[in-house]
């Protein structure tokens, strides 16, 4: 079984967002300017949903997009090389 990916959690996200605030992918798309079959290939992945139309697309259901940088994790051996 694979993990997901980044882009897959953002599908998601973008997904759940319109289901609860009950707005369809054809609403979504006519709101932007775009076809409904495009907009569902972004939300298979059949498409990239690049981050602007993510944004743009929470927007509409009255949310915001936010993007953290966090620290990678080291792998073991190159954390105790580190300290040595």
């Amino acid at each position: 079984m694979t993990q997901p990916t980044p882009a897959d959690n953002l599908r998601v996200i973008v997904r759940t967002a319109l289901h609860d605030k009950h707005i369809s992918q054809a609403e979504a798309a006519r709101q932007l300017g775009l076809s409904a079959k495009h907009m569902s290939h972004m939300l298979t992945g059949k498409a990239p949903l690049t981050l602007d139309w993510a944004e743009q697309i929470l927007a509409l259901c009255g949310k915001r997009l936010t993007i953290r940088a966090v620290a990678a994790r080291q792998p073991r051996r190159m954390a105790k090389e580190a300290r040595t």
